[in-house]
């Protein structure tokens, strides 16, 4: 018999069978499991999510003595056991963060900007920062509470929409007797539930 190339999904029905006996005192059927995942392991045959050599040594200590195995130092029947679960475990694991991702896919990403501005006045230079959300279609959400907001969202309503990307191009270069300061923009792609943990 040739060595197969393919893998099989088999752990599963390996175990479920492997534990029914134990739990039975079935060291005949566990006997016949044993060889019958021998022989697969001998030709090569590979599972699809739990290493075969893992299995054979599972079929091994559920046929044999605890005991034994402890006092010759080879993990127990639970530890071979949890190894397997690890194992089994990993497919629907990658699954579910496949899912997470493709939802991630689905939400729109916007885009927060921040910005200083500062006037000088007798001498005395006082600063403030804006951060503003632009959305996909250029409007602007203001999720910072802020007295300068209702003169922002004048501007905005009268200069739509905004392009991230040059943000400090599109800002008021003027502000309630501030001026922007120059390099201080900065634009951040993020998923709009960010805005819920950002303190602002």
């Amino acid at each position: 018999m040739s060595k197969s190339k393919n893998p099989i999904t088999i752990a599963r029905a390996i175990i479920r069978i492997g534990d029914a006996a134990r739990d039975a005192n079935d060291y005949s059927l566990l006997g016949a499991l044993h060889e019958m995942v021998e022989q697969l392991s001998q030709h090569g045959v590979k599972d699809t999510d739990v290493d075969m050599d893992l299995l054979l040594e599972y079929v091994e200590a559920a046929d044999g003595c605890d005991y034994c195995r402890a006092g010759d130092g080879k993990p127990s029947f639970e530890e071979l056991t949890t190894k397997i679960n690890q194992q089994l475990a990993r497919r629907g694991q990658a699954q579910v963060e496949a899912s997470d991702q493709l939802v991630l896919k689905f939400e729109p990403l916007v885009h927060l900007v921040t910005a200083a501005y500062a006037k000088n006045e007798d001498g005395v230079t006082s600063g403030l920062s804006i951060a503003l959300v632009v959305n996909q279609d250029g409007s602007v959400d203001l999720p910072r509470e802020h007295f300068l907001n209702a003169e922002l969202l004048d501007y905005f309503d009268e200069n739509h929409p905004v392009d991230w990307q040059l943000a400090e191009r599109d800002l008021p270069s003027n502000l309630h007797g501030y001026h922007l300061v120059a390099g201080s923009v900065e634009a951040q792609e993020i998923l709009p539930r960010e805005l819920e943990v950002i303190s602002f």
